[in-house]
């Protein structure tokens, strides 16, 4: 059976759907079909596919797609375009809002074919925490709410679901009781052992003699840097000698601020921050580092699954600091790998103990990859990604 995979993102990056890939290409011939947000950048490889969109267009077109169709029609035309020339027989989609392009390029085709639907996020949840939603002016714009209103026929016009977690998946059946159960499977976000152990530490990156802390993902607010940067400042005054690693990019709406912390004299000797780096370098980053750090916001999306980031951190045998977002302090506190704060004072007193306590941090980071290997083998999953796909 020939598969696609359809991504409104950078497909290498995405350690998501690169593991997916990677599991399913071992019984099925998969084509991918991904966004391509540097027109001089182009993939060598015949199973990977792209359509290209500026940032500035992707975004705005992206912001307006609960109630503007045009970034469903460019889609809809690639995904059927990609359809018929690889003679696709099932369609992989990722993310909740690429589900009806991938309906009307289903349609469109005329061809019997069957659609899969992976759901990174609580997706109607998660807009709603977007500062470029917030305010009156953005909010009538965007109209963020309309997805949380499609929902439910979204759902029910895919013949397969996944989720990040049994409980994001008791919640829409919970939500949308007409769903069957037996059509929805849980595939957390677990690390791809096979492709991390390829990737080669550069020792020749110099650790910095400070206590380091890491921060690595989408830089905003729900994401939890500003509570993170207000806190730092607090470490400082406590003459404690640490440095913050921030890598990623920065969400639009709040980039101003995030450079204002930046410039702080409070604070500028003290953090290192990077845009973007490639998977690969990561490892490398890590083995820099002290303690990573997860201070997402409590919410629905943040409820629904652990992040990718999560795992990784544990992979390298780091220690973590992690907000109380269900599923995230289950897993530290199962794991016994780190520590878990409910507010701004705990996240302070978190990152006292661990930079004080060498011995706590070493403790906690093998805890995290000992865990993670007893726990999170890669056969186990890749079984229950099969059973998405048989019989469908």
């Amino acid at each position: 059976m020939k598969v696609g995979f359809v991504v409104d993102n950078d497909f290498i990056n995405d350690g998501r759907v690169f593991k997916e890939v990677s599991i399913l290409s071992a019984k099925y011939e998969v084509k991918t079909l991904c966004l391509n947000l540097d027109k001089n950048t182009v993939s060598d490889s015949k199973n990977i596919h792209s359509i290209y969109l500026s940032k500035w267009t992707k975004n705005k077109l992206f912001a307006l797609a609960s109630w503007l169709p045009f970034y469903k029609w460019i889609w809809a035309k690639a995904i059927r375009e990609f359809i018929i020339k690889e003679d696709i027989q099932l369609l992989h989609v990722h993310d909740l809002y690429m589900a009806p392009p991938a309906i009307d390029a289903i349609k469109n085709s005329q061809r019997p074919i069957k659609l899969v639907l992976d759901l990174h996020e609580n997706f109607p949840a998660t807009v709603l925490t977007y500062n470029w939603t917030k305010g009156f002016l953005k909010n009538l714009i965007t109209r963020p709410r309309n997805w949380a209103k499609k929902e439910k026929d979204i759902l029910r016009g895919v013949d397969r679901i996944i989720t990040l977690s049994n409980d994001y998946k008791d919640s829409l059946l919970k939500r949308y009781s007409q769903l069957d159960e037996k059509k929805i499977f849980v595939f957390p976000n677990v690390i791809d052992f096979s492709r991390f152990e390829k990737f080669k530490v550069d020792k020749t990156k110099q650790r910095d003699t400070r206590v380091t802390f890491f921060y690595f993902g989408v830089v905003a607010e729900r994401r939890g840097i500003f509570d993170t940067l207000e806190v730092f400042e607090r470490v400082l005054l406590n003459e404690q000698n640490v440095l913050l690693r921030i890598i990623g990019p920065v969400d639009n709406a709040d980039k101003d601020r995030f450079h204002r912390f930046l410039a702080k004299d409070s604070l500028k000797n003290n953090i290192e921050y990077t845009e973007w780096i490639h998977i690969q370098d990561l490892l490398t980053e890590l083995n820099r580092v002290d303690v990573c750090l997860a201070p997402f916001h409590v919410n629905k999306q943040h409820n629904s699954g652990v992040a990718n980031k999560i795992f990784q951190y544990m992979y390298a045998e780091k220690p973590l600091i992690v907000s109380n977002c269900t599923p995230q302090a289950k897993l530290i506190n199962d794991a016994n790998c780190g520590l878990v704060y409910k507010s701004q004072e705990a996240y302070l007193a978190s990152i006292i103990s661990l930079t004080k306590q060498k011995d706590l941090r070493n403790k906690l980071g093998a805890n995290a990859k000992k865990y993670l290997h007893d726990n999170y083998d890669g056969e186990s999953h890749a079984e229950q990604l099969f059973k998405v796909y048989e019989p469908i």
